[in-house]
């Protein structure tokens, strides 16, 4: 595979766990995204544990293990921003932007010294990273989840992540643990609308499963789950349009 695709698979409603305790046990739309997601980068797996990791945790699962509504509104969330290009310049330092902040940041002096000074840099340091921060988002919800960026630069986009946090062992929690991925910005967009079209295919027939489903002792208010099912995916549309 040598091309970018998000990758995703539903649980069951019967597979997945309710919120709250014994006696008050409720599920929600949020809690039928619960499902497993990679993305395929090139030849890299964006998302898929290291048998290292599998084997320190004891775990079997694979894939990032999360509600897939958190993916969803995080990547919707920087669609405006992803779609303002930024210069060349700040383009080819992605990779390496974020460790240049680093060192920038142990060149400051220490505020008790210089205090008029260090806010001076640091006002600068924000200002300067504020185009990158408006197009990443966190994966905070993951022991070690990667921070993903999308950057545009004219009918260009390269796909960032960076999780390179080891574990005990020393090795990586990811099998690719950094990387970058550029393709044109418009398979990108495609890309992200055929994504969102059968999450939204999957989720009908979710919710339709949820409503055929005796609950016993959960609490799922099955009208006010289709409604939902519909605002999210007028929310959601809102969003990709900005794309």
């Amino acid at each position: 595979m040598n091309g970018f695709k998000i990758n995703f698979e539903l649980k069951q409603p019967n597979e997945i766990a309710p919120f709250g305790e014994k006696g008050r046990y409720s599920l929600s739309w949020f809690g039928l995204t619960d499902g497993l997601l990679w993305i395929t980068a090139g030849d890299k797996t964006v998302y898929e544990y290291s048998d290292a990791a599998l084997k320190e945790w004891g775990g079997d699962t694979k894939y990032n293990d999360y509600y897939l509504s958190r993916f969803l509104e995080d990547i919707s969330d920087i669609f405006a921003n992803i779609a303002e290009p930024v210069s060349r310049e700040l383009y080819d330092s992605v990779e390496d932007f974020e460790e240049r902040c680093e060192k920038r940041l142990e060149q400051f002096p220490n505020y008790d010294d210089d205090p008029e000074e260090f806010d001076r840099l640091h006002d600068e340091y924000l200002e300067q990273k504020a185009w990158f921060n408006d197009r990443v988002f966190d994966s905070g919800h993951l022991r070690g989840g990667p921070i993903i960026g999308c950057f545009r630069c004219e009918d260009k986009l390269k796909f960032y992540w960076n999780g390179d946090v080891p574990l005990e062992s020393g090795e990586s929690i990811w099998t690719s643990p950094r990387g970058s991925f550029e393709m044109p910005y418009k398979d990108f967009a495609d890309e992200v609308k055929r994504f969102f079209a059968e999450f939204y295919d999957k989720m009908d027939e979710q919710v339709k499963r949820a409503l055929e489903t005796d609950w016993g002792e959960i609490a799922v208010d099955k009208e006010y789950l289709v409604r939902e099912n519909a605002e999210r995916k007028i929310g959601f549309d809102q969003k990709l349009s900005r794309l």
